[in-house]
C-alpha cells in the first residue's frame, strides 16, 4: 500500500514539473517568433549619411597628354664687359629684381672712364676758344682785315671741334656704361640655378656667368595632336595633376606650328600658386572632343563593387534607393552617370558603404555643390 501511494506521488511530481517546462519553453518561443516578426516589419535602424545634389553639367570628354612645368624665364646671363671676374652669386641664391649677381674688376673701366672725362674736358675747352674766336672777327666785320676765307676757315674749325667734343662725349657715356656693368644686375627675380663662369677667369662681352631661372612666374608645356588641340583656346581652363595633386591651369597659347617629326603642338598653361618644381613631370586633361551637357554625381557618391557601380538616391521620404549607373566623362570632382539618376537627386556621398536598398537615413547635411 505504502510502494503505491509513493509511485502515485513520485508520477504526480513529474508531470507537473514536465507541465511547467513545456509552458515555459512554449512562452519563450512565442516571445522570440513576435521579436523577430516585428524587427523583420521594422527593418534595419536608419542610416545616418551625407548627401549631395545631382547636377546638369557641361563636360567634354578628356584624354591625357604628359607635360613639365617650366619657368616664364630662364637665362644664361652674360658679361657685358670685359675683365677678370671678382665675384659670382652661390649656387641656390633667391635674388630681386636688380640685385648684383656677378662683379667684374672695374680698374681698366675706370681709368678708360677718367680718360674719357679728361678728353670732353680737353675738347670742350678747344671748342669754346675756336667759338670765341670766331665771334671775335665776325663782330670786327671788314674793319678786321680778315679775308672770307680766313673767316670760313674760322668757322670750319669751329664747328669741327664742336663735333670732335661730341665724339668725346660719346665716348665718355660708354666709358661710363661700361664701369656700370662691372656689377652684374639680375634681370629679374628667381634663383641661382648654376655658375657658368668662376672667380679668377677673365670675361669677355657675351660670356656666360649665371644661369637664373624666376621660381615665381610657373607654366606648363604640353604637346599634342593636331586633332585635340583643335578643341582647345587660349583663356581655356584644362586640369592639370602631379601626383595626386591637381590643379586648374588656364591656356595662355596654342603654338599653331607642328613638329616635323612628331606633328605635335606645343601648349603653355599658366601656373598659379603652386609649390610644384621647375622640370616636374604632370599630366593634362585634354578636351577629346566637343562638352555636352551631362548629369553628373561627385565621385564620393560611386558605390564601386565587383560586378556593379551604383549610387544611392535619397527620396522623399528619406529612404535610399540603390541605382546602377554606367560611368561617362569626368571634370574635376564631379563624373557623368548614366542611368536612372536625374539632375536635383539627392545622392549619398557618405555613409553608403553599408547602406542597403530601401534602408532609411538620417541626413547630417545637405551639401550644394555650385552647377557648371
Amino acid at each position: 500500500m505504502n510502494r503505491k501511494i509513493l509511485f502515485a506521488g513520485c508520477a504526480a511530481i513529474v508531470l507537473m514539473v514536465a507541465g511547467t517546462s513545456a509552458y515555459f519553453l512554449t512562452n519563450t518561443a512565442s516571445a522570440d517568433e513576435a521579436a523577430g516578426e516585428t524587427a523583420q516589419q521594422n527593418g534595419p535602424p536608419p542610416a545616418v549619411v551625407t548627401i549631395a545634389k545631382a547636377e546638369e553639367r557641361k563636360i567634354a570628354p578628356h584624354a591625357e597628354t604628359p607635360g613639365s612645368v617650366v619657368s616664364t624665364r630662364d637665362s644664361l646671363v652674360a658679361a657685358a664687359t670685359s675683365g677678370k671676374i671678382e665675384w659670382v652669386a652661390e649656387i641656390g641664391a633667391e635674388v630681386e629684381l636688380g640685385d648684383v649677381i656677378a662683379r667684374i674688376e672695374r680698374n681698366d673701366a675706370e681709368l678708360a672712364y677718367r680718360d674719357s672725362a679728361a678728353e670732353v674736358a680737353r675738347l670742350k675747352s678747344r671748342a669754346d676758344y675756336l667759338a670765341r674766336l670766331y665771334d671775335r672777327f665776325k663782330g670786327l666785320g671788314v674793319e678786321a682785315g680778315e679775308s672770307e676765307s680766313a673767316m670760313d676757315q674760322m668757322r670750319a674749325d669751329r664747328d669741327e671741334a664742336r663735333q670732335a667734343l661730341r665724339q668725346a662725349e660719346v665716348a665718355h657715356e660708354r666709358a661710363a656704361i661700361n664701369l656700370q656693368r662691372t656689377e652684374v644686375p639680375a634681370p629679374f627675380a628667381g634663383r641661382v640655378v648654376n655658375q657658368e663662369a668662376q672667380i679668377g677667369e677673365y670675361a669677355t662681352p657675351g660670356a656666360g656667368l649665371i644661369r637664373l631661372v624666376d621660381t615665381r612666374r610657373l607654366e606648363v608645356t604640353a604637346r599634342a595632336p593636331a586633332s585635340l588641340a583643335r578643341n582647345i583656346n587660349a583663356g581655356d581652363t584644362i586640369r592639370v595633376a602631379s601626383g595626386a595633386e591637381t590643379k586648374d591651369a588656364v591656356v595662355r597659347a596654342v603654338v599653331p606650328v607642328g613638329d616635323t617629326l612628331s606633328r605635335m603642338l606645343e601648349l603653355r598653361l599658366e601656373l598659379e600658386d603652386t609649390n610644384w618644381y621647375i622640370g616636374s613631370a604632370v599630366r593634362v586633361a585634354l578636351p577629346a572632343a566637343e562638352a555636352r551637357r551631362v548629369v553628373a554625381a561627385p565621385r564620393d557618391a560611386l558605390v564601386l563593387r565587383a560586378d556593379r557601380i551604383s549610387v544611392f538616391v535619397i527620396g522623399e521620404d528619406d529612404t535610399a534607393r540603390q541605382v546602377d549607373v554606367e560611368l561617362g566623362a569626368a571634370e574635376g570632382d564631379f563624373i557623368e552617370v548614366i542611368g536612372d539618376v536625374k539632375a536635383g537627386d539627392h545622392v549619398v556621398i557618405r555613409g553608403g558603404e553599408r547602406l542597403r536598398d530601401g534602408q532609411g537615413v538620417t541626413l547630417s547635411n545637405l551639401t550644394q555643390e555650385p552647377s557648371a
